[in-house]
């Protein structure tokens, strides 16, 4: 090797100038040695080689570590950090009547009977409409008294399914007041 660094020779493929740069020994084991440039000439790493180095001349500590704590360290890397948006602040019954009502895949006359086939009309019992999301939290006429109740002032589909974590919780109390399976 001529240069300071290793590189496959003009002309030859990484994977035939590693095989000629590899050497073995008399059980049977092959090595090779190569110096690889991992970060020359890159703006900040010549910082990070010297801060690196700092840090490997303090007092190095044998406090092995075993193959469990490895594992759970290494989980715990990868593992998806727990989201902290209002909606995932709700209780477990909380979410899922609010996914309910976004998805449509609940137990309202309108799923139940153009999905599922297990109820013979879409209707609500009010008459006006097909009972669906939209339907009982802005319009359905039996609801109208609790729906004052919750919200005095009108608020739209979006604010009761997508607001903040109070409006989310006021649309659950809604449905759980209400006496809907959803």
């Amino acid at each position: 090797m001529h240069s300071q660094f290793w590189r496959p020779s003009q002309g030859e493929n990484f994977h035939t100038s590693w095989r000629n740069s590899t050497t073995s020994n008399n059980k049977g084991e092959w090595y090779c040695s190569a110096r690889l440039p991992a970060h020359c000439g890159i703006p900040g790493n010549e910082r990070a080689d010297k801060l690196a180095k700092l840090g490997a001349q303090g007092d190095q500590t044998d406090n092995p570590v075993s193959f469990m704590e490895k594992k759970t360290l290494i989980k715990a890397v990868f593992r998806p950090q727990k989201r902290k948006d209002d909606y995932h602040l709700l209780t477990r019954h909380e979410q899922v009547v609010l996914m309910r009502l976004r998805t449509g895949h609940n137990r309202l006359n309108a799923h139940m009977s153009q999905k599922m086939k297990l109820v013979a009309s879409p209707t609500c019992s009010c008459g006006l409409e097909d009972q669906t999301t939209e339907h009982i939290l802005q319009r359905c006429t039996i609801l109208e008294s609790l729906r004052k109740t919750v919200w005095p002032t009108a608020v739209s589909l979006h604010c009761k399914l997508y607001g903040g974590k109070e409006d989310l919780e006021k649309t659950a109390s809604f449905v759980s007041l209400s006496g809907l399976t959803i």
